[in-house]
């Protein structure tokens, strides 16, 4: 833990911040969405059709599949010893997150990431490519610090299905609200 905060530190020191494209704000919860409220501290909307709510496994609160078994989204939560203000989450912070990614799956290829505002609230998008059961996947990491609180929203699906799933990725993302533990 000590590590952490010494690297948020310099993180907060170091960095500056680069130019987001792209970013969206939250939608309401669509009326084709099922709002989950978990006792691991966040509420969370995914689709109604075609997806299915497992329990969590590892380091995963929840998992996310889609009935073709193509697409998975899961849910981390972690604790961090102090808050990181929204200013305090920048390029060495994503750098950093990235090369966590890198040692928990060390035959990913092709990080690449970007921070975005949503909301007011700042965050990590990281994409890259690992070896899966099938094939390529194609990985889309959201990582939110939100106070003490560090989520992570990783959607996993075959590199030629991404596509097709990339939006239901981003609205689950987007739609996690800290909420009391």
């Amino acid at each position: 833990m000590r590590y952490t905060m010494a690297m948020t530190v310099a993180l907060a020191l170091v960095c500056g911040r680069p130019s987001v494209t792209g970013a969206q704000a939250p939608q309401p919860v669509a009326k084709t969405d099922n709002r989950l409220t978990t006792l691991a501290g966040f509420t969370v909307d995914y689709p109604k059709k075609d997806w299915q709510v497992l329990g969590g496994t590892g380091s995963s609160v929840v998992v996310f599949v889609h009935k073709s078994r193509e697409a998975t989204v899961a849910i981390e939560r972690t604790k961090i010893e102090h808050p990181l203000a929204t200013n305090e989450i920048v390029q060495q912070t994503a750098t950093l997150e990235v090369e966590e990614w890198q040692a928990r799956r060390p035959l990913s290829s092709g990080f690449a990431h970007q921070i975005v505002d949503f909301l007011g609230a700042r965050s990590i998008v990281i994409d890259f490519s690992q070896p899966g059961p099938a094939g390529a996947e194609h990985v889309r990491l959201y990582t939110m610090p939100r106070g003490v609180d560090w989520f992570r929203v990783v959607c996993t699906s075959p590199q030629s299905t991404f596509e097709t799933y990339k939006d239901t990725c981003h609205r689950i993302a987007l739609s996690l609200t800290k909420t009391a533990p």
